[in-house]
């Protein structure tokens, strides 16, 4: 008698109980909810419940969100509705217990349609404006519930994309016919069924794009990377099995988060909360947390550069929640790190100082160059580097320290990620008054700026310069050499 054969959950891989019909575990079905993009729109009767009507007749919203949290199987997690309404868990906790209620009609109303309240049971009027769950969103793009307009040319992409495909075909010698190549080919222009090999390719050739971002400028593999991404669309349609179904959605995936940090790096904002809106419904569709951490953590860093650091938190915090446990540990690390930046940006110390313990925690336990595409960046340096960024921003006294250990530890390559490391440490170099040592640093990462046009590394350095004082002979003198240098290096 044979044994049946084990199956292992889509999500993370774990084995399948023999009962289970289904292709996911407990954890990760229960874990669902907590990466749907917007609230759930829950069935009319459950408005019904007293306890929702006990609050309504109160006016008091904190009661009424905390009886819509307790009502719902599984129960959405204060962390879950935050996002939801663009809110931190903490200040969802603290509306909940609070006495007094909310009386911001603005906010009410936002937040009454972001979670789908019917009219009935407010006491208030719902305005006819469209709800979205944060401001600094809604001043870029309006996305909510639909998909981004194609202005790219579907058409002429598709004829680009089976022009490529059929260089390979054009061979026509007999021996090709089942090379992975070949089959990919075949795939996209015949509609062969895809198969794990196909499948194994484009993922490969994915993770190359993330490998590529690190060293090579946006511009010069945005166009590849969009090819691809609508060349894994159309393998999509000839997917048969759940299995390779999924994971062409997940190399989808990873290829729209890639897609929005090259369109912010290009400083595109729209075409980048595009890319991850989609990146964010694909991983709630397949369940990856992981991936759904990967584009809020993208994601954070535009809020924050728009000068929006509670929406940057609000997100991260999401990711967090994400990825919570021990999987996926180098982008818990990455994330944690980048939460304990923005929490050091608005002056919380302790929640930045935990963050930063929880970021060095989950590191020991990372392999960021095997785990997924996207943390093959988060080297040792790179979270040295956002370490002395969260020290630097606390005045921490080990600052100085953290920034003479990263810079003796630093190969010498030069890429991206070492521009921005350069730029991070000029900073703490500025604010610790070494303005000599800050013009060296800040020297050599604009020679990385010039030669890869990593504009995330010079808006580092533009935020140093607009940060230096001019009474002072030395910082106006620095202020100077770096303007000059950033406009040099755009010619």
């Amino acid at each position: 008698m044979t044994r049946p054969e084990r199956r292992a959950c889509r999500s993370c891989g774990a084995y399948l109980a023999a009962d289970n019909r289904d292709d996911q575990c407990g954890p990760c079905q229960r874990r669902a909810p907590e990466l749907a993009l917007d609230a759930p729109e829950l069935p009319d009767g459950f408005w019904d419940g007293a306890a929702l009507k006990e609050a309504a007749a109160e006016r008091n919203f904190g009661k009424l969100l905390l009886a819509y949290r307790k009502l719902q199987r599984p129960e959405p997690t204060q962390a879950n509705v935050g996002a939801w309404l663009g809110l931190t868990q903490g200040q969802v906790s603290r509306i909940e217990r609070s006495a007094t209620g909310v009386h911001d009609l603005d906010k009410l109303d936002r937040w009454a349609k972001a979670l789908h309240i019917p009219q009935r049971l407010l006491w208030f009027n719902l305005s006819e404006q469209a709800p979205h769950a944060c401001k600094d969103i809604e001043e870029v793009s309006n996305l909510e519930g639909s998909r981004p307009p194609d202005d790219e040319g579907t058409d002429m992409r598709r004829r680009d994309l089976f022009k490529a495909a059929s260089a390979v075909a054009a061979a026509g010698s007999s021996w090709l016919a089942d090379t992975p190549w070949q089959r990919l080919s075949d795939s996209v222009l015949r509609g062969r069924a895809v198969d794990r090999t196909t499948v194994q390719l484009v993922e490969d050739r994915t993770a190359e794009f993330y490998t590529a971002e690190e060293t090579r400028p946006a511009r010069d593999i945005l166009a590849d990377l969009q090819k691809h991404r609508h060349m894994l669309d159309s393998l999509l349609s000839n997917a048969q099995q759940a299995t390779l179904r999924d994971r062409l959605l997940v190399a989808m995936g990873e290829s729209d988060a890639l897609l929005g940090w090259m369109h912010f790096d290009l400083g595109s904002a729209e075409p980048a909360i595009n890319a991850w809106r989609r990146a964010l419904q694909l991983a709630s569709q397949t369940g990856d947390g992981a991936l759904a951490a990967c584009a809020l953590g993208y994601w954070s860093y535009l809020a924050a550069g728009r000068g929006d650091g509670r929406s940057a938190v609000g997100m991260l915090e999401r990711a967090e929640s994400a990825v919570s446990g021990m999987n996926a540990p180098a982008t818990r690390s990455w994330i944690a790190v980048r939460l304990a930046e923005e929490t050091a940006r608005l002056g919380q110390t302790t929640l930045s100082l935990r963050a930063l313990d929880r970021a060095m925690t989950a590191f020991d336990f990372a392999s960021p160059r095997t785990e997924r595409p996207w943390t093959g960046f988060f080297t040792a340096s790179r979270l040295g580097s956002s370490t002395v960024a969260t020290y630097t921003r606390l005045n921490h006294r080990e600052a100085d320290a953290a920034a003479s250990s990263l810079l003796g530890s630093l190969s010498l390559g030069d890429n991206k990620v070492r521009g921005l490391i350069l730029a991070e440490l000029a900073t703490a170099a500025a604010h610790a008054q070494d303005f000599e040592k800050a013009g060296d640093l800040s020297q050599g990462a604009i020679r990385i700026v010039t030669r890869t046009e990593a504009n995330f590394a010079r808006k580092k350095l533009e935020d140093l310069a607009v940060s230096l004082p001019t009474a002072t002979t030395p910082a106006l003198r620095l202020r100077r050499q770096i303007t000059a240098g950033l406009s040099a290096s755009r010619q």
